[in-house]
């Protein structure tokens, strides 16, 4: 009986010093910080549709230009009338690229400076430059060819949905391995006293 209870003691140590390890990882990250840095990181590398920024969400802004397109309108047709659409003059680079266009800039002249000038360190331009680098790129082939973008910017939508579900399966297998060691200590004291503790008494006896 005396062995039965020293183990018992081990095991009620081992733990306590489980939970103290536990609690100090705990206190050194807050829970909030804990919970929320996953979708943070997606966020920050993926998702330009953060809450923080007062600027064009790009997805909105590029869904505009294939209704507007799919119209039958000309590109700088699209980006003129989607420019002007945006509330609080946040689309007047767009109109500044159609009249630039129009005027006879070249291609890479109308999404350059003065037209598109962006700061990668002004977080309130990020999500512009972000549409800016989607429609420079995905439009071009059909500015110089005459092909039809539609195609093209749909792809950029697939692609952009796809990486988000990339990242939330990444994101939830991470979430699955931070749960595993509380959930271990939940379920390690109900396996001792219901399975070991028991077995050992009776090996006493």
């Amino acid at each position: 009986m005396l062995r039965a209870i020293i183990i018992w003691l081990i095991l009620v140590a081992y733990i306590i010093i489980l939970c103290k390890l536990f609690s100090k990882q705990m206190a050194s990250s807050s829970l909030y910080e804990r919970a929320v840095k996953p979708s943070v990181f997606m966020q920050n590398t993926y998702d330009f549709r953060q809450n923080i920024i007062s600027d064009i969400d790009p997805i909105l802004g590029l869904q505009m230009i294939i209704v507007a397109l799919k119209s039958g309108v000309a590109i700088t047709r699209a980006l003129d009338v989607v420019g002007c659409s945006l509330p609080a003059s946040k689309g007047i680079w767009l109109s500044r690229v159609s009249k630039a266009l129009i005027s006879g800039s070249t291609w890479r002249e109308a999404w350059s400076e003065p037209h598109v000038c962006f700061s990668k360190k002004d977080k309130n331009a990020y999500t512009s430059l972000i549409l800016s680098t989607w429609l420079k790129n995905s439009l071009r082939e059909s500015w110089i060819y005459g092909s039809s973008p539609v195609p093209v910017l749909n792809a950029v939508l697939q692609n952009y949905e796809q990486s988000m579900k990339n990242v939330a399966k990444k994101e939830s297998s991470k979430l699955s391995v931070r749960l595993l060691l509380p959930v271990g200590l939940c379920f390690l004291p109900a396996f001792i006293f219901v399975g070991i503790l028991p077995t050992v008494a009776s090996f006493m006896h």
